[in-house]
């Protein structure tokens, strides 16, 4: 017995030494100051991102990472305990990496939760996928990224999206906006089958979804799946404009190839369509793929039909006829086929947006595909391809140009931080939307300096009206600017609403907008505006607009606005405008110069 004893007290003093050891070898070679250390506890500086203290193993980790290293080694070569929750299961990223730096093994462990999802997930590639913008919502007009782990299956629709987004039950999009502005939520990481993300963006939300696969080998695959599992549950405070789903998504881009720098293209603020930009510049893209959304498939087929099908196509999502009426109209068979596949388009997304039942829908769905499949093969519907998202103009803007107002001639200078205005190119934009934060434009003229526009916040959806679908047209702008008499710097807030009809080549659009004023001669008024913009190709774009608005003081005011835009790349374009103000007096204003992007 008392040998026994001996012997136990020996092997804890060998493993105790052991872990000295390898502590002492990791402070040699300064592994808590190297790059994938960082990388792995989220650590641009000197401070972790994660702000859940359960991510961190020593008290002050997420300031302290040498100390973090240190009781990481501990636990996995001193615990004794290795089931599911124990570091030795919980940090599969952090235990590979030692294992290797170290050149040792911590031994085995039964970590059979992680061992099951990666057996389920069959990891092979990753796909960064980038959801559109959403026209009717101010909160996801940047559009999204998330990644999307590959299986060997040849469907994608069973392989696991990788997410991470804000937590919150906010249904209020303004709201929201302001919220994440300044980190009024938790951002989680979520992983689910990637059908549901297809449901939720392009169905549900009628976003169009581009995916990127990347050319990560099987190794980096799974060093990005282990952090994944090292991150559930964990969570961080959510910023809209830095700390965001894209952001993220370049720290598990990053982790599974290190000598990749994607947050390095980044600065105060991270976009996902420039996220999408990065990571082709960091030649990590090797092929695209356009999933139109069931809006654009619909839309697709209002381009096909004649009017006769069109209501034939709403009627029979609605149960108000079967196929076999379309017997006794006078449509092609081609067309009675489109007809019927769009009905039962029609009926799916009537269904995901709550008008009809579950039973309901079922019951329609089945006979639409019946009557279709009866019709037999034919033409294949072309929808097509929209520019992709890499394509359009960086987000922030320098712009430089010559003003001719009524008593002077301006050298004006603007700066935008973001992202998009309804008189820019649309090429991978989407068109009708704008969103644009601190506007700024200073006017040099001799020696005297001017603050032309501070434009707080813009935003617009301008979203056309079609047969299958009846959005509303609205737009906001809150900050200061020169419009009003007198050539003085007066704030306005204004909130309008309204329809537009056309196309993303061509639409036009007319918005009720009340507007309120304070400065030298506060106000306020009812306005009406109409307008027009014109797609030409080749990245060339006309904006014409025109309004009029009455003052509760009894003033009224007219306003016409000619635009004209060419972008010769994503980094630059031309710019030329005509603006007119009637009020008391006439004003004419133009401009002439060049945006830059980066």
């Amino acid at each position: 017995m008392p040998f026994l004893l001996l012997l136990c007290v020996l092997s804890l003093a060998v493993y105790a030494t052991s872990t000295d050891k390898l502590i002492a070898h990791a402070h040699t070679k300064q592994l808590s100051d190297s790059r994938y250390w960082h990388l792995l506890m989220h650590t641009p500086d000197s401070e972790s991102e994660i702000d859940d203290p359960a991510f961190f193993l020593s008290p002050d980790g997420k300031q302290n990472l040498s100390a973090e290293l240190d009781t990481t080694i501990q636990y996995l070569n001193d615990e004794t305990n290795r089931s599911n929750e124990s570091v030795f299961c919980r940090f599969p990223a952090r235990r590979a990496w030692l294992e290797q730096e170290l050149n040792t093994t911590f031994g085995e462990g039964k970590c059979r939760d992680y061992e099951a999802l990666v057996a389920k997930m069959d990891p092979q590639s990753v796909t960064l996928v980038f959801p559109s913008a959403h026209i009717n919502s101010p909160a996801s007009m940047f559009g999204h990224t998330f990644l999307r782990i590959d299986s060997s299956m040849e469907s994608k629709l069973m392989s696991y999206a990788i997410n991470y987004a804000a937590h919150t039950d906010e249904t209020n999009g303004l709201l929201f906006a302001y919220k994440g502005l300044f980190g009024g939520y938790y951002g989680y990481y979520s992983m689910l089958p990637y059908y549901e993300k297809l449901k939720e963006y392009r169905d549900s939300e009628s976003r169009d979804v581009w995916e990127y696969d990347l050319n990560l080998t099987h190794d980096e695959v799974m060093a990005m799946v282990r952090h994944i599992w090292e991150l559930q549950r964990i969570n961080s405070w959510y910023y809209f404009f830095d700390e965001n789903c894209s952001y993220h998504m370049l720290w598990l881009t990053e982790i599974a190839r290190p000598s990749v720098h994607l947050r390095d293209h980044f600065f105060y603020y991270v976009i996902p369509p420039d996220t999408v930009r990065a990571f082709e510049e960091e030649a990590l893209v090797v092929q695209k793929h356009y999933r139109p959304s069931k809006r654009t498939k619909l839309l697709a087929y209002e381009g096909q039909l004649s009017p006769q099908a069109l209501h034939a196509v709403k009627s029979l999502s609605a149960g108000e006829i079967n196929s076999a009426s379309l017997n006794s109209m006078n449509l092609s068979d081609q067309e009675r086929r489109f007809t019927l596949e769009a009905a039962a388009e029609l009926a799916e997304y009537d269904y995901i947006e709550g008008k009809i039942t579950k039973d309901v829908y079922a019951e329609r769905y089945h006979s639409l595909l019946s009557g279709r499949a009866a019709l037999g093969s034919g033409e294949t519907l072309n929808v097509a391809s929209k520019s992709n998202p890499d394509s359009a103009h960086r987000s922030a803007r320098i712009d430089v140009s010559q003003g001719w107002f009524e008593n002077r001639a301006s050298l004006l200078i603007g700066w935008r931080p973001a992202f998009h205005d309804l008189r820019e190119n649309d090429t991978g934009h989407l068109s009708g939307a704008q969103i644009e934060f601190l506007d700024t434009l200073v006017g040099v003229d001799h020696d005297n300096v001017t603050l032309e526009k501070l434009t707080i916040l813009s935003l617009a959806s301008i979203a056309p009206v079609s047969h299958f679908f009846k959005p509303f047209s609205w737009r906001m702008k809150s900050g200061w600017d020169r419009e009003y008499e007198g050539d003085r710097l007066s704030f306005v807030t204004r909130v309008g609403a309204g329809a537009s009809i056309g196309d993303e080549r061509m639409y036009g659009y007319i918005l009720s907008e009340p507007e309120v004023r304070f400065g030298f001669n506060a106000d306020v008024g009812l306005g009406f505006t109409a307008g027009t913009a014109i797609n030409w190709g080749n990245r060339m774009k006309s904006h014409i607009e025109t309004g009029h608005i009455f003052y509760l003081d009894g003033s009224d005011r007219s306003r016409v606005m000619v635009s004209q835009g060419w972008q010769w790349s994503p980094l630059g374009g031309v710019q030329c405008s005509y603006e007119g103000i009637d009020q008391d007096y006439r004003e004419d204003r133009y401009k002439l110069g060049v945006n830059l992007y980066f």
